[in-house]
């Protein structure tokens, strides 16, 4: 992998993170890191790659990995993912721009307006906290019924 400067990753709820550690590791260039979807089995092996489990010493896989950018698609604003985009934050330490993109169909908490604000109002904490910009981007058609909803539905 040591050529490796993008990298896509698809998650899945019911597969830990065992191997990204390893991956992240060995890949010494890699510029351009992209998730679909962050949520994953909780395990003991996923190093430091996320925050699953709380522990000193975790590794450096992320501190020691050169992204300078990351995209993470199919966010459903659940704290779970908030805590995770901020680990990711605060462990990268080349990264300069953090892209999230809104889940706009199927299950997602966004729908509910003050799920939603309360994501959105986090993720604007994020890009006045971190070095990263974290730009938040969502479907026009998620706006609209978001638009359509009463603030405290």
């Amino acid at each position: 992998f040591n050529n490796l400067k993008v990298l896509g990753i698809r998650s899945e709820i019911d597969r830990g993170w065992q191997g990204m550690p390893y991956l992240l590791r060995n890949c010494p260039h890699l510029e351009y890191l992209a998730f679909d979807g962050i949520l994953h089995c909780k395990t003991d092996k996923c190093g430091d790659a996320c925050d699953c489990i709380s522990r000193e010493d975790k590794g450096r896989s992320l501190r020691s990995c050169p992204v300078k950018k990351l995209k993470i698609k199919e966010f459903r604003g659940t704290n779970r993912e908030l805590e995770m985009i901020e680990h990711f934050l605060k462990s990268f330490p080349c990264l300069t721009e953090t892209e999230i993109y809104a889940r706009d169909n199927g299950p997602t908490e966004l729908k509910v307006r003050k799920d939603f604000e309360r994501a959105y109002e986090r993720i604007k904490l994020y890009d006045e906290l971190y070095t990263s910009h974290v730009n938040f981007l969502m479907a026009h058609s998620l706006i609209k019924s978001l638009q359509n909803r009463e603030p405290s539905s």
